[in-house]
């Protein structure tokens, strides 16, 4: 076991000296860094222009600086009461309930673009191997799962370096736009948002890497990855709506649970179980992608 895991290490390290030989790892970083900060420059300008507007219409005190009228918009009661009859009464709405809008849209952020990380990140990582022929040299040294799992950990790695870094990049230009203490309460919560994006990304990852198992062509491997992104996405969407509108069995849309947007809003929950229960279900849905492609890789030839 204990070689097993050391074999799995070391091809994780791998992938991290292969991403840094290739500049790809700093690649990722900078793009991923620059969309966030650009992301929330822009949020923050864009709340600035709609603050005096929105502080009339609910009769706010215009505090003068972008980000603090937002606060108290998004705690005071006109404002709780148009969300509530937008969003619907849920316990996710009643969990981000009083949390400032800023972090709101910088978690949005991170989840929109988590699964498009995963999938350019780790979506050629197999098939780059399997067509370069390079695979059949690691696996005389560790056998086939321990080479998938190895991927699997490198990628899971660098993908939540970019999200931490994202991270720290948000919370710096919160604090050069917004006033010193709410930027401040800010970079935590930040932080958390990028983990949690983080562990959805685990299993886009591992989906990712199944499907690259299947195909020894990098630009295919990435298409597939993109179709199972728009797949995923609609799936969930798709069952309430059979179920709403075509009298479909409750018990048969609970398919949706076996695509990562279906399990989704349990990140967005601050009590413990369904954040365990979500963060659980989104790990062991990555390993069960990766195992599947994996699977198909140990009976082919290589």
């Amino acid at each position: 076991m204990r070689r097993s895991l050391h074999r799995i290490a070391q091809t994780a390290l791998w992938e991290w000296s292969g991403a840094i030989r290739s500049r790809r790892a700093l690649v990722l970083l900078l793009l991923y860094l620059a969309s966030a900060v650009l992301c929330m420059n822009g949020t923050i300008s864009i709340l600035g222009k709609m603050e005096k507007e929105l502080a009339a219409m609910l009769q706010l005190p215009d505090a003068g600086e972008a980000g603090v009228v937002s606060a108290s918009l998004w705690k005071s009661k006109p404002f709780n009461t148009i969300v509530r009859s937008v969003v619907g009464e849920s316990p996710v709405l009643d969990d981000i309930s009083g949390r400032h809008p800023v972090e709101l849209l910088y978690a949005w952020f991170v989840f929109f673009c988590a699964p498009l990380l995963a999938v350019l990140v780790a979506g050629t990582r197999v098939s780059e191997d399997l067509r370069s022929g390079a695979v059949r040299y690691m696996v005389v040294r560790e056998t086939r799962l321990e080479w998938s799992l190895g991927k699997y950990a490198g990628q899971s790695l660098m993908v939540g370096g970019a999200l931490a870094a994202s991270a720290i990049g948000a919370a710096a230009v919160a604090f050069c736009r917004l006033p010193s203490g709410t930027a401040a309460a800010l970079f935590v919560p930040m932080l958390n948002w990028g983990l949690r994006a983080w562990i959805y990304s685990l299993a886009w990852i591992g989906l990712a890497l199944g499907l690259s198992h299947l195909t020894r062509s990098p630009g295919r491997a990435t298409a597939y990855g993109i179709l199972a992104i728009c797949l995923c996405g609609a799936l969930p969407p798709l069952m309430d709506f059979l179920h709403a509108n075509a009298d479909w069995p409750a018990a048969l849309t609970q398919v949706r649970m076996l695509v990562p947007a279906g399990a989704e809003m349990s990140l967005w929950r601050f009590s413990a179980v369904p954040l365990a229960t979500g963060s659980f279900h989104l790990i062991i849905l990555g390993l069960v992608y990766l195992m599947a492609g994996a699977a198909v890789f140990d009976r082919s030839d290589v």
